[in-house]
Formats: structure tokens, C-alpha cells, sequence
């Protein structure tokens, strides 16, 4: 009988630990790397955005914010992409192409910068605010204030067509896009829900509507992931679309906030060591370790192969700092080796959880079998 409690006790602290797959609080494997100051000015920059050598952010230097360039092909130089009086914010970009939400006619309008041939062009223009954009090759989408409600707009750059996406009365809102798929965080079921819109078939579908808020998707392939709040604080969560399964990625008492996605690599901002840090994950390896912990004030992180941006207040105003990994074995690339090597061993378990959690519960039945098999005898 005491077996039989020890049992039960034992099973369900293995199955509590499974759905965090966070590490804790306890020390966690540093990436290997170089981490660098990127900006040089006073004031704050923000909202780093970053493709192959491109880094963009939005800059206050001049007493108003303007979008800023770092090339790291051409050294140590910024360059304002848009230098008036007016305002620039909410930066995205996708590859040499730079999105931001511009107020110059006196509300803010989607405008693109092509960085190889340093033209501007304006993509919305209606007088009601456009903002929030988001780029994937030549689909450019935003958040829309024109219907009184907040709705979702795309433009394909292909054949210069703007399209309304979402028509829903309550608010749809925080954009973005990868290929083919749009992602939103969407208030129509009286919370925050993550929907998602395919452009090929024109079909829109929700990826998750738990009764707690979910927020701030990101996109990149097969994967969603998304700030989810039904642990009571926020986590970050995941979505598979070939599969429809929802996964945890890292749930923990403190909050983790602000995810993106590169490489199948998650990359968020972390609560567990002090203030929030930086910290990555990779889904074909199920690690998790620190990018950055020299600070208490990193957050709004973006990542590009083996290139990780974030706004840092370690020196008193926001600036922007990146971290290189050593390494050439990064994300998917590096995980589909470790998985060829493992065999069919390293592959996600029938009971649909991590390796090592299952492992450890096929270990415990084990032991307890043969237990049980030793006291009948």
C-alpha cells in the first residue's frame, strides 16, 4: 500500500514537471558567443528588427523617434532611413526590405524602405491610423483603424493589391506573417485569442482560444508561438500547424514575454534570474539556455541565424546590444543531425511530450514493474 501512495505521489510530480519544460531557476548552459553594443547615440532605441546583416531599430536621438540602419557589411555606420520631423516606429523587415508605421501626413501610414535601392514608398493611405506592420518576402501586413475597429490589411508588393483580411466587429490586432500564413491576436470571443489566415485558400482559422489571453504571435514555417497567460502569468507557448498541436515551451512562475522565431529557434524574454534576460530554445534539440544575462533590463529580443538583438537599459537608456554565436550548427540544421544520429529514439514520444520527460516516466514504470513482479514472487 505504501508502494501504491509512492507510486501515485511520484507519477504525478514527473507529470506537473512534464508541461514545464522551462529549466527553473537553477544555473542554465549559457549559449557560446559574442555579445556587442550595436548603437553609439544618447537617448533611447528600441524595437530591434534584424535580417542577415541588416539591423534596424527605432531611434529617439533627435528628439523624435526616427528608424535607424546598421549594416554590418560596411562597418560601424547608422543610418537614418527616415529623417524628418515626424515620427517612424514599429519597425519589421524582411530581408532587405524595411517596414514602419510613419506619421508624416499627420497619422501614422504604412511605409516601405528598400535598403539595396534606398527608395521609399508609401503602401497605405488611408487618413485613419495604419500600424503594427509586418513583412514576409513581398507580403506586407498591418493593424487598420479605418472601420472603427481594428482589423488586419495586407498588401502583396507583387501586384500592388491591398486586401482586408480580417471583417470581424471586435479588434483583431499585433500581425504578423511568414510565406503564405498571417497570424493575429484577435478579441472576438471576449479574450485574447491567437487566429490565423491562409492566403493561398483564403481560409481563416483559430490557432488557439483558451480562456486566458494570448498575445504577441510570431511565425516561421511549420510554427506559431505566442505569450500565453493560462498558467496565471505569462509563458510562452507554441503551435504546430502540420500537426494542430499546441505545446509548451517554457511555463515558470516568472514571466516570459515577447517571442520570436528564427530557424526553428524561439527566442523570448525571461524572468528567472533577475529583471528579464535573454534566452533561447531550440525545438529539434528540446534545449533551452541564456543568450544574455549581463543585465536586468533586456527585452524585445529578434533573431536571424546565429544573430540575436534586444533593447538593453544596462547604461541608463535603452540601447541596442547583439550577441554572435560561435557556432555554424544552428536551429533546425543542427537538430535534424542530432535526430539522424539518435534515430527514431530522439523523435517526439507516443505520449506526445519531450523526450526526456517521457523518458523519465518510462523509466519509473520500469522500476515499478519489476517491483511489482519481485513482490508477487
Amino acid at each position: 500500500m505504501r508502494h501504491g501512495k509512492f507510486s501515485i505521489i511520484l507519477i504525478s510530480v514527473i507529470l506537473f514537471m512534464v508541461p514545464g519544460v522551462c529549466t527553473g531557476s537553477a544555473a542554465i548552459e549559457a549559449l557560446q558567443g559574442t555579445e556587442q553594443t550595436v548603437n553609439s547615440a544618447f537617448g533611447s532605441q528600441i524595437n530591434p528588427v534584424i535580417s542577415g546583416d541588416y539591423i534596424v531599430w527605432q531611434d529617439e536621438r533627435n528628439g523624435n523617434w526616427d528608424v535607424y540602419l546598421y549594416d554590418m557589411s560596411v562597418g560601424r555606420t547608422e543610418t537614418p532611413l527616415f529623417e524628418d520631423s515626424k515620427d517612424e516606429i514599429e519597425p519589421a523587415i524582411s530581408g532587405s526590405r524595411v517596414v514602419v508605421a510613419n506619421n508624416m501626413r499627420g497619422n501614422y501610414d504604412i511605409y516601405l524602405y528598400d535598403i539595396a535601392t534606398k527608395k521609399g514608398t508609401q503602401i497605405s493611405s488611408d487618413r485613419k491610423d495604419q500600424r503594427e506592420p509586418a513583412i514576409s518576402g513581398d507580403i506586407i501586413v498591418w493593424t487598420d483603424y479605418r472601420n472603427q475597429d481594428t482589423d488586419i490589411y495586407m498588401y502583396d508588393m507583387t501586384n500592388k493589391k491591398e486586401t482586408r483580411i480580417t471583417t470581424d466587429k471586435a479588434d483583431q490586432t499585433q500581425p504578423a506573417v511568414w510565406g503564405n500564413i498571417i497570424v493575429w491576436k484577435d478579441m472576438r470571443n471576449g479574450n485574447e485569442d491567437i487566429y490565423m489566415y491562409d492566403i493561398n485558400t483564403g481560409r481563416e482559422s483559430p490557432v488557439v482560444t483558451d480562456p486566458a489571453g494570448q498575445t504577441n504571435p510570431a511565425i516561421e514555417g511549420d510554427y506559431i508561438v505566442w505569450e500565453d497567460r493560462r498558467a496565471g502569468n505569462l509563458d510562452i507557448y507554441m503551435y504546430e500547424i502540420s500537426s494542430g498541436k499546441i505545446i509548451p515551451v517554457c511555463v515558470d512562475p516568472t514571466p516570459q514575454k515577447t517571442p520570436v522565431i528564427s530557424d526553428g529557434r524561439i527566442v523570448w524574454a525571461d524572468g528567472r534570474i533577475k529583471g528579464t534576460n535573454i534566452f533561447i530554445y531550440d525545438i529539434a534539440t528540446g534545449q533551452e539556455k541564456t543568450v544574455s544575462t549581463a543585465s536586468e533590463y533586456e527585452s524585445n529580443p529578434a533573431i536571424d541565424g546565429n544573430r540575436i538583438v534586444w533593447q538593453d537599459k544596462r547604461k541608463g537608456a535603452m540601447d541596442i546590444f547583439m550577441f554572435t554565436e560561435e557556432t555554424s550548427k544552428t536551429g533546425a540544421s543542427a537538430g535534424e543531425e542530432m535526430e539522424a544520429e539518435a534515430g527514431d529514439g530522439a523523435k517526439e514520444s507516443p505520449l506526445g511530450i519531450y523526450p526526456l520527460s517521457a523518458a523519465i516516466i518510462t523509466a519509473y514504470f520500469i522500476i515499478a514493474s519489476r517491483k511489482d513482479r519481485r513482490k508477487k514472487i
